[in-house]
């Protein structure tokens, strides 16, 4: 892992929008509130982190769809202070990467968290609450066909000896199924200290946290 250069609270949440309006299982429910809001779909694909404004706007819109800034849902016990960085990761660093404590991840990787595992189980054709696996092997074949994915958000703390995905669970178990891909990859990292990030993700509730496959 390579940090590139400082982000903020601010870039991630507009990220984290981005990324989840692009999702078929999300964009409608991000539409909506958009609506609710009377904002327009630009301010989460087209929008500017340094305005105020627009900042306000979308810390309420991901407090609306995934409990942000009011300790609920994905968001429960999430840390108070956390400092944002860009980095690039690389094959070496797969190994780190941690799924969120969530029933359905957990069931995927045999209760080890870790992405490579699940890929285990996906290539052995198990599936998990009688959800497909097509989505991963799609993702999966696109990165093959020479797709580039979004970047992925994570939280780790000062020992950088795990990193917690808090976005783009398909994306990586794509990636640990193809793990040649998974070279010079941006990531958007967030540092909190050891104990908020075991508040966050070792306790959090095992069956409201719901990840975006």
């Amino acid at each position: 892992m390579k940090i590139i250069k400082q982000s903020t609270e601010n870039e991630m949440i507009y990220e984290f929008l981005k990324m989840e309006i692009a999702s078929i299982r999300y964009a409608e429910q991000i539409k909506s509130i958009l609506d609710e809001l009377h904002l327009s779909t630009e301010i989460i694909t087209n929008g500017n982190i340094l305005s105020q404004q627009e900042n306000a706007a979308r810390a309420e819109m991901l407090n609306r769809f995934r409990g942000y800034g009011r300790n609920e849902e994905l968001f429960t016990n999430y840390p108070a202070s956390v400092n944002w960085v860009w980095a690039i990761f690389g094959n070496e660093d797969i190994e780190k990467i941690k799924y969120i404590e969530y029933s359905y991840w957990n069931e995927l990787s045999n209760y080890t968290g870790s992405p490579a595992e699940a890929a285990k189980t996906i290539r052995a054709g198990k599936t998990i609450y009688d959800v497909p696996n097509d989505g991963f092997l799609i993702a999966a074949q696109k990165l093959k066909n020479g797709c580039t994915f979004p970047p992925l958000i994570c939280l780790t703390d000062e020992t950088e000896s795990r990193y917690i995905l808090l976005e783009g669970h398909l994306r990586m178990t794509a990636y640990a199924l193809e793990p040649e891909f998974f070279q010079n990859v941006s990531v958007l990292v967030g540092y909190c200290s050891g104990e908020a990030l075991d508040k966050w993700y070792g306790v959090m509730p095992k069956q409201s946290k719901g990840e975006s496959l």
